[in-house]
This record gives C-alpha cells, sequence and structure tokens, in this order.
C-alpha cells in the first residue's frame, strides 16, 4: 500500500526506486514475494506518471512490466494468467474466481496485487468502475482496495474520484487537507529538488485523543459481539 507513493516520487529513477521499496518493504515483511507484489505497484504507478498513461497500454507491455518485479516462478505464471484473463475478456470477478478466490479476496500479495493490477487494466482510467469491481469480489477489500486505487489513481488524477466518496472521508487531523498539504510538499520537493522541506504541520497532538475514540469504538463492538443476538 505504500509502493504507489514511492513510485509516483520516483517515476523517474528506478534504482532509488527499488532501494526505497526495499526498505519500506522490510519494515513490516520479510517474505520476498511481499518484495515482488510492491515493485509492481510501484513500477505500474511509475510508468503511469512517466509516460502520463491516457490509453490503456497493450497487455504485452504490461507484462513486460511486470516481469521486471520479481523472478520466482509463481509471479510469472500469475502474469501469465493475467494475460491470458485478458486476452479471453474476463471480469474482474471472473479473473478472481480463476485464482480460486471466489469466497474473497485473501491478504496474500499474490493475489491483492494481481486482482488489483487486473482491475486497473480492465477499468483503465474509470476510477469508481476500477475499485468497485474490487470491493465487490469480497475478502481482504481494505488492502485491494487501497493498492487498487492508489494505482488507479496514478491514471485519473484527483479530479476523477468521485466527490462524495472524497466528502465521506472523516479522520481529523489526517483527513483530505493533509494528504493535499502533503502532495503539494513532495510535487514542490520533486520539482525544486530541495532538501530543506520539512515535515507538513498539523494538529499531531490530537491523534492521541482520536485513537482513544476509536479504541473505545472497537472495544464496544466487540463485547457486543459476546452477547445474543449475535
Amino acid at each position: 500500500m505504500r509502493a504507489a507513493i514511492m513510485g509516483a516520487f520516483f517515476y523517474d529513477d528506478q534504482d532509488t526506486l527499488f532501494k526505497f521499496i526495499e526498505a519500506s518493504t522490510k519494515i513490516t515483511h520479510t517474505d520476498p514475494r511481499s518484495l515482488t507484489g510492491s515493485r509492481a505497484v510501484a513500477l505500474l504507478t511509475a510508468w503511469s506518471i512517466r509516460d502520463n498513461l491516457a490509453e490503456p497500454p497493450k497487455i504485452e507491455q504490461v507484462a513486460e512490466i511486470l516481469k521486471a518485479a520479481g523472478e520466482d516462478e509463481e509471479w510469472h505464471t500469475i502474469i501469465g494468467e493475467l494475460t491470458t484473463a485478458w486476452r479471453n475478456n474476463l471480469s474482474v470477478s471472473e479473473f478472481t474466481e480463476g485464482l480460486g478466490l471466489g469466497e474473497g479476496i485473501t491478504g496474500y500479495i499474490y493475489h491483492t496485487v494481481p486482482v488489483a493490477i487486473y482491475s486497473w487494466y480492465r477499468h483503465f482510467g474509470q476510477f469508481r468502475q476500477c475499485l468497485s469491481a474490487v470491493l465487490d469480489c469480497g475478502g481482504d477489500t481494505d488492502t485491494v482496495g487501497a493498492i487498487t486505487g492508489a494505482i488507479c489513481g496514478s491514471v485519473t488524477g484527483l479530479k476523477n474520484i468521485p466527490q462524495n466518496w472524497l466528502n465521506g472521508i472523516i479522520d481529523w487531523p489526517r483527513g483530505n487537507n493533509l494528504l493535499y498539504d502533503l502532495s503539494t510538499a513532495l510535487t514542490q520537493k520533486k520539482q525544486e529538488d530541495s532538501s530543506k522541506t520539512g515535515p507538513v504541520p498539523y494538529c499531531w497532538p490530537a491523534v492521541f485523543f482520536r485513537n482513544i475514540f476509536f479504541l473505545t469504538l472497537v472495544l464496544l463492538h466487540g463485547l457486543r459481539r459476546l452477547f445474543p443476538p449475535y
């Protein structure tokens, strides 16, 4: 989920991109497949921005980009399945079922990333349709939704994200305004190559109270489920 941001920032420097991806991935995941999946997300995001993709590229081009993410046999088998699914005009749900995920997408990176990529390509430039397609598959929707939204957003930009979805984000003090400020600061740093860019200010002490509030809600919800009706 962090990979797309790095792909967008280092879109013109693959060596540095891969170094940051590796460092970021190893914070939470040591499985080499996690690194492959993260590279794939970053590479597609970087490609979208670098070439300013406005039309769906050829599936063969997508496959070549994905091959650069990793060399293990399982990953290359998945790339072949993705390519075949596209040529057979499968929907996102049909592709997901073909991976054995009829009961929902798991959190395994070789499930979430391929489904996200397939939806990005199947619904190229259509943010609502792209994200809705993966969420309708069920399962680990927060993970696959975040990955899909990031890749698709690198093509569509902010203007094509449904406004009512944006209005529904209520996560003060880390809300939309902070995200806009962060993206602006990163853009300025990239354009000016300035090392003086500092952290974006926001009311960070409020995060503690926000977390206490949500922790209370989660605990109350958990306790409620201990009693009938379950």
